[in-house]
């Protein structure tokens, strides 16, 4: 897989480019006063939700901070075994309260 482009020099090509620029409309348009109307919905009738996948409806996050190396053990079981670290993250957690006498909770 070849690197991708710097997004900084594509800039610089963009900004020093001897291509003109578009030409600017002729006829005047008329912009309402957005300052003084109401704030619009989207669609009304709705209020702004953010997006989650319906496996992950109802459960909480947890987060962790690992060292290098054991992330990339963590990354590298999870390919061994064909499945995500979400998945062995979920086993290890199981096998914590199992270890605890705590009841499994999936």
């Amino acid at each position: 897989m070849g690197k991708r482009p710097s997004l900084a020099e594509t800039m610089r090509q963009v900004a020093t480019s001897s291509e003109p620029q578009p030409a600017k409309p002729t006829s005047l348009q008329v912009i309402p006063d957005v300052a003084s109307a109401p704030p619009q919905e989207a669609h009304p009738g709705t209020t702004a939700r953010p997006y989650f996948a319906a496996t992950r409806v109802g459960k909480k996050k947890v987060t962790a901070a690992l060292s290098p190396a054991a992330h990339k053990q963590l990354k590298g079981l999870a390919v061994e075994h064909d499945t995500k670290s979400e998945t062995l993250l979920a086993e290890a957690i199981r096998d914590l309260f199992a270890k605890y006498g705590k009841p499994a909770i999936d």
